[in-house]
C-alpha cells in the first residue's frame, strides 16, 4: 500500500512537472508565434517600403533619363549656337562698329540740326519783325514810291494832268485816293489798276476776279479782297 502511494505521488509529481514543462513550452510557442507575427508584419512593412523605394528609384531613373536627354539637346543647341556665333560674330562686330559710327554721325547731325533750328528761329523772328515793320510802314513806303515816281515823271517832262482831266470815272488822283482806302491795297497797286483800265469804284464792283487778277502783280485772292472792299464803299 505504501509502495502504491509512493508511486502515485511520484506519478503526480511527474505529471505536475510535465504539465509545467508543457505550459512553459506553450508560453514559448506563443511568444515565438508573436515574434513570428511581428516579424511577418515587419517583413510586410519592409516589402511595402521596398516597393515604394523601387517606385522612387524608377521615377528617379526616368527623371535622370529625361535630364540626360535634355542635357544632350542643350549640348546640341550650344554647339549650334557656338557655330552660329563663330559665323556671325565678326558680322555682328562689324555692324556694331557701323552703328557706333552712325550714332556718332547722328549726334553730330543732331547738334547741327539744333544749331540750324536756333538760326531758323532767329530768322523767323527777323522775318516777323520785318513783316510787322513793313505792314506798319507800307502806306508810307507806297506814298514815298508814288512821290518818287511822280518826281521822276516830272523830271522826264511828263507833267501830271489837271484834276479835272481824268478818265470817264474821274481823275487818276481821285481814283488812287479812293481805291487806296481798301484794306491791303496801297497807292502803287491803285495806280496799276487805273493804268490797266479801271477808272472808278463802279468798274471794280462790276469786274470779275479774272479781270482783276489779270493785272500784273494781282492774285485772285487780292482780286476778291478788292471786289469785296469796293462793294463795301
Amino acid at each position: 500500500m505504501a509502495d502504491g502511494n509512493e508511486q502515485s505521488a511520484q506519478l503526480e509529481s511527474a505529471l505536475t512537472h510535465e504539465q509545467q514543462r508543457l505550459e512553459k513550452l506553450w508560453d514559448a510557442y506563443e511568444q515565438q508565434e508573436q515574434d513570428l507575427n511581428a516579424s511577418l508584419d515587419r517583413i510586410n512593412r519592409l516589402e511595402s517600403d521596398l516597393e515604394t523605394k523601387q517606385a522612387m528609384v524608377q521615377s528617379l531613373e526616368e527623371l535622370l533619363s529625361e535630364r540626360d536627354g535634355r542635357v544632350r539637346e542643350l549640348e546640341i543647341d550650344r554647339q549650334r549656337q557656338a557655330k552660329v556665333e563663330a559665323e556671325y560674330g565678326p558680322r555682328v562686330e562689324t555692324l556694331e562698329e557701323r552703328v557706333a559710327d552712325q550714332t556718332e554721325k547722328y549726334d553730330r547731325l543732331l547738334s547741327i540740326t539744333q544749331e540750324m533750328e536756333e538760326e531758323l528761329e532767329f530768322a523767323k523772328q527777323a522775318v516777323r519783325a520785318r513783316d510787322a515793320w513793313f505792314n506798319l510802314n507800307v502806306s508810307s513806303l507806297e506814298a514815298i514810291a508814288e512821290v518818287s515816281k511822280e518826281w521822276r515823271s516830272i523830271q522826264s517832262g511828263n507833267f501830271p494832268a489837271p484834276a479835272s482831266g481824268g478818265g470817264p470815272g474821274g481823275s487818276k488822283a481821285d481814283f488812287i485816293t479812293e481805291v487806296s482806302k481798301l484794306k491791303g491795297l496801297g497807292k502803287v497797286k491803285a495806280e496799276q489798276l487805273y493804268d490797266s483800265g479801271f477808272h472808278s469804284i463802279g468798274e471794280l464792283k462790276a469786274a470779275s476776279l479774272d479781270d482783276i487778277s489779270g493785272v500784273s502783280g494781282f492774285t485772285k485772292l487780292t482780286a476778291q479782297k478788292i471786289v469785296d472792299g469796293a462793294k463795301s464803299l
